[in-house]
């Protein structure tokens, strides 16, 4: 009869198993989530993204996580220079 009751060894794959498909599950909503929220420099690579996550799962996660930077916008950061703007107003 210990064919058929589960051992100790049996539920710690499983809990493993579990914990292992519980924190992909999270990688992957964190990737969808995060390209939702993006701007790309091309319109259609977000639908090319999404399309890439869901259809392979593994792969496609875990490349997103690590190319998406490369794909995103980059934005100019606010550094305005206000030394000329005031030396031309004190000349007039």
């Amino acid at each position: 009869m210990d064919l058929v009751t589960p051992s100790n060894g049996l539920l710690a794959w499983q809990l493993g198993g579990f914990l292992v498909m519980i924190g992909y599950f999270g990688f992957t909503i964190y990737a969808l989530i995060d390209m939702i929220r993006s701007d790309f420099r091309d319109q259609h690579m977000k639908l090319i993204w999404a399309w890439i996550i869901l259809m392979a799962p593994v792969i496609g996660t875990f490349l997103y996580l690590s190319m998406n930077r490369r794909t995103k916008r980059k934005f100019r950061k606010f550094n305005p220079n206000f030394s000329t703007h005031s030396k031309l107003t004190n000349q007039s």
